[in-house]
């Protein structure tokens, strides 16, 4: 993705969530943890290494804008473990990937008393802190220090007065390139988080 189409979206996914904000005032603002599994793998362009996935831990804070609202969104941060396993035949490697993320998503919810099931889609920024490649090598130098990537997924929350108990379901799907150097080429992220966690009310 080139700097001006990064900068577009981000602006874009910026205004929208501050437009939402002022409609999302009155609403219910909850705050909560949540962890998980993070299934990554890869799009690699590339007929060198047949690619698999890798199986690692996400988890991290949310602050959900919404409530009993039909429309809302929701910020974060997170840990999250991405790369993928390469089979050359032979050998099997791992490239481990270390990120903490921000994601920001866009909802619309269907308010049923104490529950209310949501869809959602926007963006994630990763700030890499740490790569280890094929033998264990450190290979923080060949990645790019931050990785974009759209999400999309639904949740479920459960309201019980102060307190809310949530399951989400999302799909990462890298937009940049995370190659720094030469080591490989064409690498982009992908990755199926499911967690669950618990939130609590903000407010009256």
């Amino acid at each position: 993705m080139s700097r001006s189409r990064f900068a577009s979206v981000f602006v874009a996914l910026a205004l929208s969530l501050a437009a939402l904000t002022a409609a999302a005032a009155e609403a219910q603002t909850t705050l909560g943890v949540r962890g998980g599994v993070s299934v990554a793998s890869a799009s690699f362009d590339t007929d060198t290494f047949d690619e698999s996935n890798r199986t690692g831990f996400v988890g991290g804070v949310f602050l959900d804008f919404g409530g009993s609202s039909l429309f809302g969104f929701q910020v974060g941060a997170q840990y999250s473990q991405k790369g993928a396993e390469f089979d050359a035949g032979e050998t099997v490697d791992e490239l481990s990937l270390d990120y903490l993320e921000i994601p920001a998503v866009l909802k619309v919810g269907l308010p049923l008393g104490a529950l209310k099931p949501s869809i959602f889609a926007g963006a994630a920024l990763g700030f890499n802190t740490g790569c280890e490649g094929v033998g264990g090598e450190d290979c923080a130098d060949d990645v790019t220090s931050t990785d974009f990537s759209g999400v999309v997924g639904a949740d479920l929350a459960i309201y019980l007065g102060g307190l809310s108990l949530w399951a989400d379901a999302r799909y990462n799907v890298g937009l940049s390139d995370i190659p720094d150097g030469e080591a490989f080429t064409d690498f982009r992220n992908r990755a199926f988080n499911l967690t669950a966690g618990i939130g609590f009310r903000l407010g009256g």
